[in-house]
């Protein structure tokens, strides 16, 4: 799977105009329907785990192309704030964030403990900016694998709007650890 792959994949999941979390506004993550992800779409499949969905797409020309999904809604609407998606990008596992491009590039988001808990955290690094997201990544290595396997507590996502607030998008780790079995059961 390349980066393009996932990051094209995270674009379209979240769509056009969403509207940014702020801090007061604490988001959740839904629990998708399993099946199909489009009605008569036999190429893309999808796989729910607690919080999580394994989506797999089937190219016309290439391999398999699968990773684990996070949507995040802010409560009482139904539009992503936020995706999130571990896959492969060639041999490289990545941890991947889609989020509205109005946000500040003062600094990279960081993932760690919510709360502010002293587990490690994790730096992302912002790649690129389209129209309807932006997108920042880190690779997932023995450390971080570790600590998202481990972790029964939600874990939380920080970053910056463009006006320089805070924003804190809870990250749950309901579903992620039989989400990932299943990913690295899928051949690539």
């Amino acid at each position: 799977m390349t980066r393009y792959s996932v990051l094209v994949g995270l674009l379209v999941a979240l769509g056009a105009g969403c509207a940014l979390a702020q801090t007061k506004q604490p988001a959740t993550a839904p629990a998708p329907a399993s099946g199909p992800a489009a009605a008569g779409d036999p190429a893309q499949t999808t796989a729910t785990y607690g919080d999580w969905v394994l989506r797999c797409v089937q190219p016309e020309k290439g391999p398999r192309i699968c990773e684990v999904v996070q949507s995040m809604v802010v409560r009482g609407q139904h539009q992503p704030v936020a995706k999130v998606a571990v896959g492969y990008d060639k041999n490289d596992l990545l941890f991947t964030m889609l989020v509205p491009p109005a946000i500040s590039l003062s600094r990279g988001p960081t993932l760690g403990a919510a709360g502010g808990a002293t587990a490690p955290h994790f730096d992302l690094a912002w790649r690129r900016c389209l129209p309807n997201g932006c997108f920042a990544d880190v690779a997932v290595g023995p450390e971080l694998l570790e600590t998202l396997r481990g972790r029964t507590e939600p874990m939380q996502i920080d970053f910056r709007d463009a006006g320089e607030r805070e924003v804190k998008l809870p990250l749950s780790m309901r579903g992620l650890v039989p989400a990932l079995d299943a990913l690295f059961k899928e051949p690539r």
